[in-house]
């Protein structure tokens, strides 16, 4: 006989700040909770779950501040945390949450103006079960579906029509594919079906006034004619610049896979700060444009004056940061694990005539054999989890006048200063930039600088000079 659970009750929590999986706050008997949405400063009912996780029932009293949400969909999609707060109250408990987790004071938090409408990057996935709320619940849910996944349920999914966050262009590929939905859709139950997922790219710069990249994502067993004319009422529309079909008969639910047949041009192109950027559409950009132009300015500020240093810019990606920042440095040196990333900066680069070279490698293995004029401006941009523990033992030892860390994640951050400080690095400012308004993710930019007790006389594990 199994375990006999406990009869949970209802708890009341009185939530006070966010954190990056949730919004925490305490019951009456002072034990601590996190909740996955809801508002900062609202009293909830809420049922218990596992590691003091609770899943919220309602407001019992509001705060003071409060927004009606502008998704219908908010409570059911996976995405959004935040749109019952008013962007200026998420922003100022973003930098509030990056400072507690750095140690830090911030900088007055930045970002783009637009709280909606801002994503220039969807993912969206078919399924054959439909996700309801629970006064719908007797509604037919079994079928071909197209959406966003609900939190913690990959097996289903919550119809979507459009997205308040997603730009205008990509809003008006959804609607004309939604209009005649393609079925059957793929069930990750019995791994059979035609159609998985649909991604959607938009740049900042028209193609013939076209900005959007469509990625068609079916089993290889889907009918050829059934994705030509999917693909040939997309091309008809004005904002669509180019629709790819891939195959992915794999088992694991991911957006990509190996392409067949393409449409149009499928380049995703962006102009940030004068510098064009072509990228394929699998290529990693920041989903929010306006606000990597404001990320960019912020690494700018953080870097202080180029004064014809070497810029090195490690976790490089396509390049973006060097290329956008380069104005001013003698040259940028850019080292990225991924070798097809940098061919898509070689090639930004000589289109944009920008002295640089580009290395695909591990950072600790390749940066040792390169010459690297002094002074030396090094951004690290490394991905969600951090540096990993022997990059940041090298990237700590260094020789550099300024070090700028650009993290997704303020946690991984806040290990990786440690590293960095036993390795003689100072944290000497920080910044908080919001590109992803209604959701809890938040970027932090950090200045390091050398400490004054730090003793220059080895650069073992540095460049060489």
């Amino acid at each position: 006989m199994g375990r006999r659970k406990k009869n949970r009750q209802p708890i009341e929590v009185r939530l006070d700040r966010l954190h990056p999986k949730g919004v925490l706050g305490e019951d009456a008997e002072g034990k601590e909770w996190r909740i996955r949405r809801a508002p900062v400063g609202a009293l909830v009912r809420a049922f218990p779950g596992r590691k003091r996780t609770a899943n919220r029932i309602e407001i019992i009293e509001a705060p003071s501040e409060m927004a009606e949400p502008r998704c219908e969909l908010f409570g059911l999609c996976g995405g959004c945390q935040l749109q019952e707060m008013p962007l200026s109250a998420q922003r100022r408990e973003k930098q509030r949450m990056v400072e507690g987790l750095v140690g830090s004071p911030s900088a007055p938090i930045r970002g783009a103006e637009a709280g909606y409408g801002y994503r220039n990057k969807i993912e969206l996935s078919f399924g054959t079960r439909r996700f309801l709320p629970e006064e719908r619940r007797d509604e037919h849910t079994e079928g071909s579906w197209l959406g966003f996944h609900p939190p913690g349920w990959f097996s289903k999914v919550v119809e979507v029509e459009n997205c308040p966050l997603a730009s205008e262009g990509i809003n008006q590929a959804i609607a004309e594919i939604v209009r005649d939905l393609p079925a059957p859709a793929w069930s990750s139950h019995t791994n059979s079906g035609h159609w998985r997922h649909i991604v959607f790219r938009e740049g900042t710069e028209a193609q013939e006034g076209a900005t959007v990249s469509v990625g068609l994502v079916t089993h290889s067993a889907t009918p050829e004619g059934e994705v030509v004319a999917l693909a040939e009422r997309l091309m008809a529309l004005p904002v669509v610049a180019g629709v790819r079909w891939l195959h992915n008969d794999g088992l694991a639910e991911v957006a990509a896979g190996e392409e067949v047949r393409r449409w149009g041009d499928s380049t995703v192109r962006f102009s940030i700060d004068e510098v064009q950027l072509g990228l394929p559409p699998e290529a990693f950009f920041q989903v929010n444009s306006e606000g990597a132009r404001v990320l960019f300015q912020t690494i700018r500020e953080a870097l202080g004056e180029p004064g014809g240093a070497t810029l090195v810019d490690l976790y490089c990606g396509v390049g973006a940061i060097g290329l956008v920042l380069a104005s001013g440095y003698r040259r940028v040196v850019g080292v990225e694990l991924i070798p097809e990333a940098i061919e898509v900066a070689r090639a930004n680069a000589a289109q944009a005539g920008i002295e640089s070279e580009w290395h695909a490698g591990k950072v600790e293995e390749v940066l040792p054999k390169l010459e690297l004029d002094a002074p030396r401006h090094v951004v690290v941009d490394p991905p969600r989890a951090g540096l990993h523990p022997k990059a940041a033992a090298f990237v700590a030892g260094l020789e550099a006048e300024v070090l700028v860390y650009v993290a997704c994640s303020p946690a991984s951050l806040a290990r990786d200063r440690a590293l960095l400080e036993e390795g003689g690095w100072s944290l000497e400012r920080l910044w908080t930039v919001d590109l992803f308004p209604q959701t809890l993710h938040v970027e932090a930019v950090a200045r390091f600088v050398r400490s004054e007790e730090r003793s220059h006389s080895s650069s073992s594990r540095g460049a060489s000079s």
